[in-house]
């Protein structure tokens, strides 16, 4: 069996690493990237859940003094100005578990270089040029027919990119940052730099104003940044394909699959679940493609909620951003069952469950107790 993923982002060189090591002793199968040297990576990432070191950890040994992809700890998410109760929300990770930072560019090339899967430059025009067995297309956000997708629903567009010469010391932790237009993703780097993206929607505020905002609010000018509006600026759409199997061959993948805003950092975590889905399928064939697509517009729709959730009890401010993003109403009888009871258990029970089938998890990355810190964060 010989399998293709195209694109070197971060999507196709995750999927490449995954099916690469799981398929390290089959002597049938064949696993190789292909990429165009002449269209660079997309800038996403930089964040985690839990997945993606794991996966790094069990194949390349990657740890926290051999650190090729300039990873930071990321020991949970700092909710700053979110809600009317408190002003800072800590979402932990339990405390044997790390997430981190990355840097985008560094984490590919590691990747590429792990000799888990061989590595071809070419730029590919048609899918009939490649003779493999299954073909992941992982080649980035580059969608003509809007027709194949399912919009979802999210209150943001758009996102001002900025990268500060200095570093908050102690920070060991992604700061989520409620603005007027939105929230501010600020990471620590390890070159002694910040990381910031300004997420807003273009609908509500003027690129101008939102520009403006970002660069008073997290003081650009005194850290040497330098915000090229037309550079910097990328709008988005939040969706997931209606058909992420073509022809029981073609396999979408990374941004041609799904996408959604950052909050949570659920872009490699999503990838992960979707390679792990397909493994099942046309290496163990335990499952069929309407069932693992059924299973990934769910695990899209529920992502979806759970971080609308966090825009339904405002922020700090009362902005045209907010109450327009307070409106929003999540309609799922499951989310509904599980947050009452949340409401009714104590955290430390919730703590203690461990993921089975009677204690589920929400959009198969949240426990229970993430619901509880954020509803506390929110209601006391």
């Amino acid at each position: 069996m010989k399998i293709t993923i195209l694109g070197r982002g971060n999507a196709g060189c995750v999927t490449a690493l995954y099916f690469g090591f799981l398929s390290r002793n089959k002597a049938n199968t064949s696993i190789e990237l292909l990429y165009d040297p002449n269209i660079p990576p997309e800038k996403v990432g930089q964040a985690t859940q839990l997945g993606l070191p794991q996966l790094l950890w069990a194949t390349l040994g990657i740890d926290w003094y051999n650190n090729p992809i300039h990873a930071t700890p990321k020991l949970g998410i700092l909710y700053e100005n979110w809600g009317k109760k408190n002003d800072k929300i800590f979402h932990p990770f339990p405390l044997e578990s790390v997430a981190l930072h990355y840097d985008p560019a560094k984490l590919q090339d590691t990747i590429l270089k792990s000799k888990y899967f061989k590595v071809q430059e070419k730029h590919v025009d048609n899918y009939d040029e490649i003779d493999s067995d299954f073909i992941f297309d992982c080649r980035g956000r580059h969608i003509t027919n809007w027709n194949d997708y399912i919009m979802l629903t999210n209150p943001l567009n758009a996102v001002l990119l900025g990268e500060g010469k200095s570093r908050e010391r102690d920070v060991n932790w992604t700061r989520a940052v409620a603005t007027p237009d939105g929230w501010t993703f600020v990471i620590p780097n390890t070159t002694q730099t910040t990381s910031y993206g300004y997420l807003y929607n273009d609908k509500i505020t003027p690129i101008g104003e939102a520009a403006a905002n970002f660069k008073k609010l997290f003081n650009l000018a005194e850290q040497g940044i330098y915000l090229n509006e037309k550079v910097d600026n990328f709008k988005f759409k939040n969706y997931v394909a209606r058909k992420p199997i073509i022809d029981n061959r073609i396999i979408l993948g990374g941004n041609r699959l799904f996408f959604l805003e950052p909050l949570e950092s659920t872009a490699v975590a999503s990838y992960l679940v979707w390679a792990g889905s397909v493994w099942d399928w046309i290496m163990h064939k335990k499952t069929t493609p309407a069932r693992i697509t059924n299973q990934f517009h769910l695990f899209a729709t529920q992502t979806q909620n759970f971080i609308l959730w966090h825009y339904m009890y405002g922020s700090k401010y009362d902005t045209p951003f907010w109450k327009a993003a307070q409106k929003i109403k999540i309609d799922d009888p499951v989310f509904s069952r599980l947050l009452t009871y949340v409401k009714q258990s104590s955290m430390v029970e919730l703590r203690n469950q461990r993921v089975d089938v009677n204690n589920p998890t929400y959009g198969f990355l949240w426990g229970l107790f993430c619901f509880k810190y954020w509803l506390d964060g929110m209601t006391k």
